[in-house]
C-alpha cells in the first residue's frame, strides 16, 4: 500500500515540475530595425515577421524599417537580402549611360521591448549564404546584350532554411563593412544604430546579389552601447558636410537650391517635437539695405520625436516655416554677395511639446518666441561656403 502511494504521489509531482519548465519560455515583445540596399524579408522561429515595405523594383530604395513581433528565446532570426538587379545579368540601368553593377549592403538590431534594450544586432557572427551571383564575368558590364553576354550562379536551398531547427554549419561568416563602402543613405539615418551594429554582407558587395542570414540568440542580454530610454546628449549631423566643413554647392543658388540633409541622435525621453533652423549674420548693409537681423534659409517645426533625419531637399517631414525672403515657405538657398567664405549656423532644438504656429506665421523670430520655455536640449552645426 505504501509503494502504491509513493507512486501516485510522484505521478502528482511530475506534471507541475513539466509546466513550471515550460512557463519559462514565455513570449516577448521585440522591434527589429532593419535599413538595407536594397530589400529585405525577415523571420524569427521560423515565421516570417515582415519584409521592406518599399519594392524592390522601385529605384534608388533606400529606406528603413521597424517592425514588432513576439516570440520565445532562444531566438532564431534568418534574414534574406536582395541588392536590385533587372535581370538575371545582374545589372541595373541597363541599355542607360550608367548600365552598372550595383551594390548591396544591411543592418539590423533588434530591441527586446520589455527592457528597450538591444539583444541582436548584425556583425560578422553571422552566417550567410550566397544563393544568386551576378555577373561572374564583371566585364560585361559594357554589353549592350547583357542578358545575353553575361554569366550567373544560382544556388538552390531548403525552404526552411530559416527554421529553428535548420544546420547552417555549412554557412560562411558574413562581412562587417564600413559606411563609406556601403554609401548609407535616407533611411539609414533614422535609427539609432548601437555601436555594435553592423552593415554587413557576403564577402563581395557587388557580384553577390541575394544572400541569406541566419543568428540564434540564446537569452536576454544587455549589449554595450545599446541605446534605451536613458537620456543622452542631442547631437545633430549632416550626410552632406562636418561640422566646420563647407557647403556643398548644390545647397546654394549657386547650384540645384535643395536644403542640406540632417541627422540626430540622442536627446532627453522628454521631447515631443524637434525643430531646426538655419541662419548666418549678414555681412555689412549696402546701399538702401534695411537690417532685418539674421537670414534665416530653412525653419522646420513639429517634427515627430519618431524622427531622426531630415533628408536633403525633404519638404514632408514636419511643417515648414518661413525664410527670411518672405516670398514662400521653405528652404531658400544662400546666395550671399561679397568676397570671402560666409558661415552658417543650423540648429536643432528639443521640444517639450508641438507647436501651435501657422506657416506663414513661422519667421525665426516668431519661432523662438514660441519655444520659450519649451526648449530641453539642443545642438548645433556650423559650415562654410565660398562662392567663386
Amino acid at each position: 500500500m505504501k509503494r502504491i502511494f509513493a507512486l501516485v504521489l510522484a505521478l502528482a509531482i511530475l506534471p507541475s515540475s513539466g509546466i513550471s519548465q515550460a512557463a519559462v519560455s514565455k513570449s516577448t515583445s521585440f522591434q527589429a530595425e532593419v535599413w538595407a540596399d536594397n530589400w529585405f524579408s525577415l523571420y524569427a522561429n521560423g515565421k516570417k515577421i515582415g519584409e521592406d515595405s518599399v519594392p524592390i523594383t522601385t529605384e534608388k530604395s533606400f529606406n528603413s524599417e521597424k517592425i514588432k513581433f513576439t516570440a520565445t528565446y532562444p531566438l532564431t532570426i534568418g534574414l534574406m537580402a536582395k541588392d536590385f538587379v533587372e535581370n538575371t545579368s545582374g545589372l541595373e540601368y541597363i541599355g542607360k549611360s550608367n548600365q552598372q553593377i550595383g551594390d548591396g549592403g544591411i543592418i539590423l538590431q533588434i530591441r527586446d521591448l520589455t527592457t528597450n534594450q538591444i539583444v541582436a544586432y548584425t556583425d560578422s557572427t553571422w552566417r550567410s549564404l550566397v544563393v544568386f551571383k551576378a555577373p561572374l564575368n564583371p566585364e560585361c558590364v559594357t554589353s549592350k546584350t547583357p542578358l545575353t553576354d553575361c554569366k550567373s550562379l544560382t544556388i538552390k536551398n531548403s525552404t526552411t532554411w530559416y527554421s529553428s531547427t535548420y544546420k547552417d554549419s555549412s554557412w560562411l561568416n558574413a562581412k562587417e563593412f564600413t559606411k563609406e563602402a556601403v554609401g548609407v543613405k535616407d533611411g539609414y539615418f533614422n535609427i539609432d544604430w548601437s555601436a555594435s551594429a553592423k552593415l554587413i554582407w557576403s564577402n563581395d558587395l557587388k557580384l553577390d546579389n541575394t544572400i541569406l542570414f541566419r543568428k540564434v540568440v540564446s537569452e536576454s542580454k544587455v549589449f554595450p552601447n545599446s541605446p534605451s530610454i536613458v537620456d543622452s546628449p542631442l547631437i545633430l549631423s549632416s550626410p552632406d558636410f562636418i561640422n566646420g566643413g563647407k557647403l556643398s554647392v548644390d545647397n546654394t543658388c549657386d547650384g540645384r537650391g535643395i536644403s542640406p540633409g540632417f541627422s540626430w541622435t540622442g536627446g532627453s525621453s522628454k521631447i515631443l517635437s524637434y525643430v531646426i533652423i538655419m541662419d548666418t549674420v549678414p555681412g555689412p548693409l549696402r546701399p538702401g539695405e534695411v537690417d532685418i537681423g539674421n537670414h534665416f534659409y530653412l525653419t522646420v517645426y513639429n517634427i515627430p520625436v519618431s524622427i531622426k533625419s531630415l533628408p536633403a531637399g525633404a519638404t514632408n517631414i514636419g511643417t515648414l516655416g518661413q525664410n527670411f525672403q518672405g516670398k514662400k515657405v521653405g528652404y531658400t538657398p544662400p546666395c550671399s554677395q561679397g568676397p570671402g567664405s560666409k558661415s552658417y549656423t543650423i540648429k536643432l532644438y528639443g521640444l517639450s511639446e508641438n507647436l501651435t504656429l501657422k506657416s506663414s506665421e513661422a519667421t525665426q523670430k516668431n519661432l523662438l518666441a514660441a519655444m520659450n520655455g519649451k526648449i530641453i536640449s539642443s545642438s548645433s552645426l556650423t559650415v562654410l561656403y565660398e562662392r567663386s
